[in-house]
Parts: structure tokens; C-alpha cells; sequence
């Protein structure tokens, strides 16, 4: 009795191990078919698609070199966008900056003596023209009257220098601004000097009483 059931349980525990045993035979198998079609796949070259080979050259030897400078160069600006406005003054200003210089060995110089012509594009269509002259700076400043109608509205400037034996340069931007109604200034009156009060005092001296003399007697006037 006690061998056959000994029987038994060997022929049991046999075929639990080969089972296992067929599992992980099966299971290696199959990832070295799996292995080795991804090695097929990614040795496969696509002769439309080549490899792309990138090269960075720390010197700098094959970059393009920096462009120079141009020999003359100008700008335009305001400082202040929103000028101030009064509709009862006539001689509201405001000032347009230009600059003009030349390049020397990568330095800008400034330009003397040229004029800044500035083209006032106003909101209502008209233009108006005004010119200054550049200082030794190469520096012009514009002085322009702002007109009441152009408030809250922009207004273009467009600067061009011009000097004989140099090529006109035309600012690239127009300088521009937008005029704004300026608050009135209240104006408080002076003080009035004020004189004290002074009540006069009069003093009010009787005139003397003449004598008398009566004839025929003595007589004692009164009080």
C-alpha cells in the first residue's frame, strides 16, 4: 500500500517538473525569435532615407562672417508720448530728437552740420514741414507746435537728414506721439496788503476867554 501510493506521487511530481521544465524551454525559444526579427528589421538600410551627419565646428572656420555696418546711420524719437495740450495756448511744443552719425572702424561719429528735415503727418491730413540742424553730436532737435485737433489721436514724424557730399538718410520708424488735453492751470490770486484799523483821537482845546473890564465898578466875572 505504502509503495504504491509512492508510486503515485513520483508520477505526480514527474510530470509537474516536465511541465515546468517545457514552459521555460518555450518561453526562451520564444524570446530568441523575437530577438532575432528585430535584428533583422533594424539591419534593413532604406536606401531613399540616407543617414544624416551632423558636424559642429567649434572654431568657427565655415560660419558666415558679420555683416559690417553701414556707413551712415539715423534715428527719431520723443521722449515724452503723451504731450500736453492747452486749447487756449497756441505755443503747446514738443520736441522730436533726431540722430545722425557715421561709422568709423565700427564707432559711431556723430554727423555736424547736417539738416533734419521732419514731415508732421497730422490726424486730419494735412502735413507740415520742419528742419533743425545737427551738433557736433550729430544730435537735432525739432521743436513742433501740436495742434488742438490732433488730441488723442497719433501723430507720424518722419526724419530725413541730408548734408552735401553724403547720401540722404531717411529714418527707417517714424517718431510718433499722441497729444492729450492738458489740465488748465488755476491760478491763484496775491494776498492784498492789509492796513490796520486805526480809530483817530481827537483833543479839542476851548480858546481862551478875553478879559473884561466894565466901566463904572469892579466886577468879578464868574466861573
Amino acid at each position: 500500500m505504502w509503495l504504491q501510493s509512492w508510486k503515485q506521487l513520483k508520477s505526480h511530481t514527474s510530470f509537474a517538473f516536465y511541465c515546468k521544465c517545457s514552459a521555460i524551454v518555450f518561453f526562451f525559444t520564444l524570446c530568441v525569435l523575437i530577438v532575432a526579427c528585430g535584428t533583422s528589421t533594424n539591419s534593413q538600410v532604406d536606401p531613399g532615407n540616407q543617414s544624416v551627419t551632423v558636424t559642429i565646428d567649434l572654431n568657427g572656420s565655415n560660419g558666415s562672417p558679420t555683416p559690417p555696418l553701414p556707413d551712415y546711420l539715423c534715428g527719431a524719437w520723443v521722449t515724452n508720448n503723451s504731450p500736453g495740450v492747452n486749447p487756449d495756448n497756441s505755443n503747446s511744443l514738443i520736441s522730436v530728437f533726431a540722430k545722425f552719425v557715421h561709422t568709423v572702424n565700427n564707432n559711431p561719429v556723430g554727423v555736424d552740420g547736417a539738416t533734419a528735415t521732419a514731415q508732421i503727418d497730422w490726424p486730419d491730413g494735412t502735413t507740415d514741414t520742419a528742419t533743425a540742424k545737427t551738433t557736433s553730436d550729430g544730435l537735432a532737435v525739432i521743436p513742433i507746435v501740436l495742434k488742438p485737433n490732433s488730441v488723442n489721436k497719433i501723430v507720424l514724424v518722419q526724419v530725413t537728414f541730408t548734408k552735401d557730399g553724403i547720401s540722404p538718410c531717411q529714418v527707417p520708424q517714424p517718431a510718433y506721439f499722441t497729444p492729450v488735453l492738458a489740465s488748465p492751470t488755476v491760478t491763484q490770486p496775491s494776498p492784498q496788503p492789509t492796513s490796520p484799523s486805526i480809530t483817530p483821537t481827537f483833543f479839542v482845546t476851548p480858546p481862551p476867554r478875553p478879559s473884561v473890564t466894565p466901566i463904572g465898578g469892579n466886577i468879578t466875572p464868574g466861573p
